[in-house]
């Protein structure tokens, strides 16, 4: 009954360092957004708007010679 008890208990601290270790991760992951957000939201208040697509829908000839740009570029890395 003490071996299974030690064996819990060396589980359970593993899981609580492992959930401690992910918090700590979390926590990064969610300072770094707020920074990225941050840079983002002072960059509009400069006046420098963000990268946005283009305003309304493109043309279809221009989605054509895209998509054939697209085309050879891949043709070119196959066939060097």
């Amino acid at each position: 009954m003490v071996m299974f008890q030690e064996i819990v208990s060396g589980m359970m601290t593993i899981l609580f360092y492992a959930a401690v270790a992910l918090a700590a991760w979390k926590l990064f992951d969610i300072a770094k957004e707020l920074g990225e957000i941050k840079a983002i939201l002072l960059d509009i208040r400069r006046g420098a708007a963000p990268v946005s697509p283009a305003d309304g829908p493109i043309s279809l000839e221009s989605a054509e010679a895209l998509l054939r740009e697209v085309a050879a570029e891949s043709h070119a890395r196959k066939n060097p």
